[in-house]
């Protein structure tokens, strides 16, 4: 290897450096905004779900009311 190419090839290595440290901290960016919206969607579906089930409870509640008879008046 001559000179120049001895050159180029550390001057290839850094921009490589750089690229690689540029790259890294756009994962670790990523990485944490991926476990933010991770963490607001454990959440969004966990409201979503207890809406739901507090739905159908208070549908099966009504359903069942209405299909229960009344209530007799014992009057004597």
């Amino acid at each position: 290897m001559n000179l120049l190419e001895i050159f180029f090839a550390r001057t290839r290595l850094w921009q490589h450096r750089q690229e690689i440290d540029a790259l890294r901290t756009e994962l670790d960016k990523l990485q944490q905004q991926n476990d933010s919206m991770r963490e607001g969607m454990r959440r969004c579906v966990t409201c979503e779900y207890r809406i739901d089930v507090k739905q159908r409870q208070d549908d099966s509640i009504g359903a069942s009311a209405q299909r229960a008879p009344a209530p007799l008046d014992h009057q004597q």
